[in-house]
């Protein structure tokens, strides 16, 4: 059986597929990658299943294949073949947070909940990744490789699509105009489980502690200091904080990417 041999894990390098969704009501979030297209346009390069694992990481990754392999990664969008003994590296892309490498076959590991995804607070599924480990590829799935590379992904300076939040009569307002209007820094306090914002602080109305409801991924929530919180892939599943407002799915991608001291902006979608 192919295998990847870790020569450098590189920074926050775990195993992610399509995550364990169908677990809130235990506490467990639901995971998988935090930038789920790029895992899907990998996996449909490489002809795998839609829900094969691939490896995400702060980049420094560095792995060698022990057998003839077929991979693609974030940093080009190619498929390549990688001989036996061939090294691989992954970084982010420039102005990116994480980078991705998936391995026709996929790689294999022993599903906790029904998937191989790593969750990072409490370390359920696989185990991080370290040097010298080494893992698994499946078997090829015999399906045919179409392409071998995809379109670069272009830079969105766009605004972020968000909806109002079930907590907004919490604010003032003029909350959700400030929430759209101001540019918003992503602070160094961000992470798979959430992204802090930096700007003007969102004013609540009630100070009062809220009872712990549940929370979805792209949630806003706004502690008492008024600097935002954006749930991500690792994001727990209640929180006491209100919410002000819920980034749009097909946008959260670009919020899970933005590397610290970045810049973003916020719509609001009606």
């Amino acid at each position: 059986m192919s295998e990847l041999v870790v020569e450098h894990p590189g920074w926050g390098t775990t195993l992610q597929d399509a995550g364990r969704p169908g677990y809130a009501a235990l506490g467990v979030p639901r995971s998988g990658a935090v930038d789920e297209p790029q895992r899907q346009l990998l996996n449909r390069l490489l002809g795998n299943p839609p829900d094969a694992a691939v490896l995400e990481t702060l980049g420094g990754l560095r792995v060698r294949a022990t057998a003839p392999v077929i991979v693609a990664t974030s940093c080009d969008h190619a498929v390549t073949v990688v001989p036996a003994g061939g090294v691989i590296v992954v970084d982010p892309l420039p102005g990116e947070l994480w980078g991705y490498l998936a391995v026709r076959g996929g790689i294999l590991a022993d599903p906790v909940l029904g998937s191989r995804s790593t969750e990072s607070r409490s370390r359920l599924g696989p185990a991080p990744i370290e040097e010298g480990m080494r893992l698994r590829i499946g078997p090829d799935p015999r399906t045919p490789l179409v392409t071998d590379h995809a379109p670069p992904r272009r830079p969105d300076d766009l605004p972020i699509g968000v909806w109002p939040g079930p907590r907004v009569d919490w604010f003032g307002e003029d909350a959700l105009d400030l929430l759209t209007s101001a540019t918003w820094t992503v602070s160094s306090e961000t992470s798979r489980v959430g992204a802090r914002l930096d700007g003007p602080p969102l004013r609540r109305l009630v100070d009062a502690e809220l009872p712990s409801e549940g929370v979805v991924p792209g949630a806003i929530q706004v502690p008492h200091d008024g600097r935002p919180v954006v749930m991500l892939a690792d994001h727990p599943t209640t929180g006491g904080y209100p919410v002000v407002a819920v980034v749009d799915p097909a946008h959260l991608a670009r919020v899970a990417q933005a590397r610290p001291g970045s810049t973003l902006r916020f719509r609001l979608v009606r």
